[in-house]
């Protein structure tokens, strides 16, 4: 009942209107409601009445840099996902060298044990030397995987100091639109 009494909007002086539906004339159709620009987001810090709105929209500056914004926007977060894939793809591989040292070091820890175990049997060293030759070769390899591991893991670091020095060049590139774009705006 209270709902359908007529008031007054004491901002735009419009009268007659539902008290059920005032709070819906105020957020959606009182011409002297006060909003932001749709471009509060990237900068711009206009601030007026519902009327004044789409006057305001044909000279943002911010509105006609929106296109180029996202863009950007679009170009970091794409950088961001690579640099997370590379770092994760990092994390894989110190988890593998990980591994592989771990292997080494069993291997190693092997060699001591049969060098040990030379000692002993004197009848079986040649044997034994071959084994070790094998092993040593084994070594070797997983040396050279670890080194080349290691240097592609080099590259993927390369790699993402490059990309965030490009996503540095780009937030100063936005950083100076923005300088730009508040300096117009004054």
């Amino acid at each position: 009942m209270l709902d359908k009494l007529k008031v007054r909007c004491q901002l735009c002086n419009e009268t007659n209107i539902n008290r059920g539906i005032f709070d819906e004339h105020v957020k959606t159709s009182c011409s002297e409601y006060r909003i932001d620009c749709p471009r509060k987001n990237i900068g711009c810090q206009w601030f007026g009445s519902r009327n004044e709105h789409d006057e305001h929209t044909k000279t943002c500056l911010f509105e006609k840099l929106r296109p180029m914004v996202d863009i950007l926007y679009r170009v970091i977060e794409n950088q961001s996902l690579d640099i997370e894939k590379l770092q994760k793809q990092t994390e894989q591989q110190t988890t593998e060298i990980g591994q592989l040292n771990t292997q080494v070091d069993q291997q190693k820890a092997q060699l001591e044990r049969q060098a040990a175990e030379l000692g002993q049997h004197k009848t079986e060293i040649e044997l034994q030397k071959t084994q070790i030759e094998q092993l040593e070769a084994q070594l070797q390899q997983q040396q050279i995987q670890i080194s080349d591991i290691q240097s592609e893991n080099q590259t993927k670091n390369n790699e993402i100091i490059s990309i965030r020095k490009q996503i540095t060049k780009l937030e100063e590139e936005i950083n100076k639109l923005k300088s730009t774009a508040l300096w117009l705006c004054k």
